[in-house]
């Protein structure tokens, strides 16, 4: 799935869902994303934030973090930031972009508490949340271990 098969399902289904969409975010916010994470956000999350800013759900208050909150929460390790979290801060999502490669990977906190890699689609993260919901998220890093 790319990233604008995931905008048109989430388009063609979003009544169907407890999701409320962020407005998009402007060319000027994602520069300032990018300087202040130093890198370039790769060409997904760009057409992402430009169709919404995030989105909150009801379950158990999931959301994908808007860029404000990013820029605003400064104590990151170089090229991360936090992507997703549900409750406060329960469980998160970090994005890891690859500076040599244009590529990311988003990472999750594991059973013994070291980051786990799920997966390098952004599409795929938030396809798997829309088709089974946040536990659907947290289960992964355990699939992946066990």
């Amino acid at each position: 799935m790319t990233i604008q098969q995931l905008i048109a399902t989430l388009k063609a289904d979003l009544s169907q869902t407890d999701i409320t969409l962020y407005p998009s975010a402007s060319a000027q916010l994602m520069q300032q994303l990018e300087a202040a994470l130093g890198v370039t956000l790769p060409a997904d999350f760009r057409g992402f934030y430009a169709f919404c800013n995030g989105f909150k759900s009801a379950e158990f208050l999931f959301h994908i973090t808007p860029i404000e909150e990013i820029i605003h929460f400064k104590d990151y390790r170089p090229h991360q930031f936090l992507f997703a979290e549900y409750g406060a801060c329960v469980d998160f999502w970090m994005v890891d972009i690859l500076p040599e490669s244009s590529g990311y990977r988003i990472l999750s906190q594991g059973p013994d508490g070291e980051m786990v890699f799920l997966t390098d689609s952004l599409a795929l993260f938030i396809h798997r949340f829309l088709q089974g919901g946040v536990f659907r998220l947290i289960d992964w890093a355990s699939e992946l271990t066990d």
